[in-house]
């Protein structure tokens, strides 16, 4: 996905359990300050320590760092559930960018699409899975299988690598 050399594989682990409990949420698409209230904690402390996240994993951005936590097993991976209707390409296309760590432009550039366009694509997918945000988004895309761990290239240039056992 990336033109940039990739970097190492990322250390599976890597996480504190503090920063474990506050990607879970994330994960399950919690706002900040909803993460702050149940974890007693100041909204301040969230975006610092999921920007920590992002450096160990070496990705960028909440839906990368949970998708990055699914594949190394630092999040136990949703249970998987079918989905009753099947989906577009353009809609794994959003949903894998996504997971890669893709900000709109970024999706925009590489589907050679308007970034009004991968915008409204996006909009599109969380309405029609009723997902909360990109994060929730993610745990969504592993939940009805359309991620998994074979995505381990992120737009970073780091290549995830899952545990030997799961």
């Amino acid at each position: 996905m990336s033109a940039r050399p990739a970097r190492p594989a990322a250390t599976p682990l890597d996480l504190t359990p503090a920063q474990v409990r506050i990607v879970q949420k994330v994960a399950e698409g919690k706002s900040t300050g909803a993460i702050a209230s149940d974890l007693t904690i100041t909204a301040g402390t969230i975006n610092v320590q999921m920007k920590h996240c992002g450096q160990k994993l070496g990705v960028s951005g909440r839906a990368a760092v949970v998708h990055a936590c699914y594949v190394t097993g630092q999040l136990k991976r949703p249970e998987k559930v079918a989905f009753p209707a099947t989906f577009s390409e353009a809609e794994i296309e959003t949903w894998q960018m996504i997971a890669a760590g893709a900000a709109s432009k970024d999706y925009a550039d590489r589907a050679r699409i308007s970034r009004g366009e991968a915008l409204k694509r996006i909009k599109a997918l969380r309405e029609r899975v009723r997902a909360d945000n990109d994060p929730h988004l993610v745990t969504l895309g592993w939940t009805y299988e359309v991620l998994d761990e074979s995505l381990v290239e992120m737009l970073s240039g780091t290549v995830l690598r899952a545990p030997a056992q799961l």
